[in-house]
């Protein structure tokens, strides 16, 4: 299906589904169909009384011209001469002997008699005596008919309808161009003047869109879009000014946020900062006085090697906060050409040295995958989830990388065939200090840390991760821009943003 007729087709079913119209189209139909049955209605009002006025003036015409002519056909039959009938007044003349039918024509316009076939007389001859009916002729059209008793003979009178019915038609072709022609000027009025009554409404459509498309996740967004209020008095201004009310204190309480998390990141730097150097000493003191001092029972030193186990293991999460609250400063990080093919093959290594007891199996592309960032973060993302793999499973479990190319991204698959995440933890699972399920934690612990700081450092490189975890699976997908040279860079960069179709 061409795009052409895809529109078309989207247009007819927007069309004959109202409810995904816009007010400013619901308001306008609305308006204009009450005005067209308005119209409507006030048209076939008139035309069906003029219809009266016109039969009720033919009727007081045929009244007189049949007592008229009764006299005349009295008065002749009983002389015994014919009847005279007046040429200037166009009507029809039918007599009835019994059964029998006498003279019978119709008076035009020209004064000529014209003969009633066999069908005319037919109709016409169920004229009722005393009262005005409408026959229809097959040879002359349609005629008022009233017929009078002369004598033994019945004498039946008709006056067209023809004048009446072409003013009629008249009446309602001028009806039904005025009725189009207001139609068309209550559309686009209508439009012009529910378009600028809304105007306000779409100004705050504008701005709630341009808010929806501000980072409001990162903190750092700028509240500073307002609705322009023109005239206050009127409702749709009212939600224009409680609007921006609104926006004023959502600013404030973002502004507020935004402080507070400034406040407790540079807190959070300054305390890992700081205490480096009491751990480092910590550290080196029990390392000392365990190697030095041979004296030492045998609890102490266990005591001692405690001590240096615990201190190894806060300097390691010192490191991990001072790291994120860099990356949430915002730091950029060193960015170079890095072969994310040899550097997956060295963590997969270290990772096999460090836990035999978990196989790994590693399938790489023919072709090095080459990636745009500091090579020193990139391998810390993958060797945290290798370690995740490791720690959080039983012995014996069975992990999978498989690095390969997809379109402009390197993506990064690690599996392995443990009991799963429980989907209740899932979306929790990259924040900080995430604790998982007995099944998946360390048996000594862990900081909660590490997937926090690997989709940090995803996300500082311009990447994505994304988890999908089921019972015998568990797979985490690194998805990351492949390196481009400065030249083809900028050639695959947009220059701008296309024009709008006129």
């Amino acid at each position: 299906m061409s795009q052409a007729a895809a529109s078309a087709a989207q247009l007819g079913r927007r069309i004959q589904n109202p409810s995904s119209w816009s007010l400013r189209r619901r308001l306008l139909v609305v308006v204009v169909a009450l005005f067209a049955l308005l119209t409507a209605a006030v048209a076939i009002a008139s035309v069906m009384t003029m219809r009266v006025v016109l039969e009720t003036r033919v009727d007081e015409q045929l009244t007189d011209l049949s007592s008229r002519t009764a006299v005349d056909v009295g008065r002749a039959m009983a002389s015994e001469r014919q009847a005279l009938v007046d040429p200037n007044t166009p009507a029809m003349y039918a007599m009835q002997f019994g059964d029998q039918v006498g003279e019978n024509f119709v008076v035009n316009r020209l004064g000529q008699q014209l003969g009633l076939s066999v069908l005319d007389r037919q109709a016409v001859m169920e004229a009722q005596t005393d009262v005005v009916t409408t026959v229809s002729t097959p040879t002359y059209g349609s005629y008022r008919v009233i017929a009078r008793e002369v004598g033994d003979a019945r004498l039946i009178v008709g006056l067209s309808l023809a004048d009446a019915n072409q003013t009629l038609a008249a009446l309602g072709f001028v009806i039904a161009v005025s009725a189009i022609a207001a139609v068309t000027i209550v559309l686009l009025l209508g439009d012009m003047i529910i378009r600028r009554a809304l105007r306000p409404l779409t100004s705050v459509i504008a701005t709630t869109e341009r808010i929806s498309q501000l980072p409001l996740a990162s903190g750092n967004a700028q509240l500073t879009n307002r609705v322009r209020i023109e005239e206050p008095a009127s409702e749709v201004e009212r939600v224009q000014e409680s609007m921006n009310r609104m926006l004023n204190h959502i600013e404030e309480a973002f502004a507020a946020r935004s402080l507070s998390e400034q406040r407790v990141r540079q807190f959070v730097a300054d305390a890992s900062h700081e205490l480096r150097t009491p751990l480092a000493a910590v550290r080196g003191y029990a390392e000392i006085t365990r190697k030095h001092d041979a004296e030492l029972s045998p609890d102490s030193r266990a005591s001692l090697e405690r001590i240096e186990a615990a201190a190894h293991r806060m300097q390691a999460l010192v490191d991990d906060l001072l790291l994120l609250a860099r990356l949430d400063e915002g730091r950029e990080l060193l960015r170079t050409e890095v072969d994310l093919s040899l550097m997956v093959v060295e963590a997969v290594a270290d990772a096999q040295a460090a836990g035999r007891d978990h196989p790994i199996s590693l399938e790489l592309p023919e072709e090095p995958v080459l990636v745009a960032g500091d090579q020193l973060r990139l391998q810390q993302i993958v060797a945290n989830l290798l370690a995740n793999a490791r720690v959080h499973t039983p012995e014996g479990t069975a992990i999978d990388v498989h690095l390969r190319a997809e379109g402009g991204d390197a993506v990064i698959d690690i599996a392995d065939a443990g009991p799963g995440i429980p989907e209740e933890l899932q979306r929790s699972v990259f924040e900080r200090f995430a604790r998982g399920d007995t099944s998946r934690s360390r048996m000594t612990g862990s900081s909660g840390l590490g997937l926090a700081i690997v989709q940090a450092l995803v996300e500082a490189h311009h990447g994505t991760i994304s988890l999908a975890s089921e019972p015998g699976r568990t797979a985490f997908t690194v998805r990351l821009p492949l390196w481009l040279p400065p030249g083809a860079e900028a050639a695959a960069a947009p220059s701008g943003p296309a024009a709008p179709e006129q």
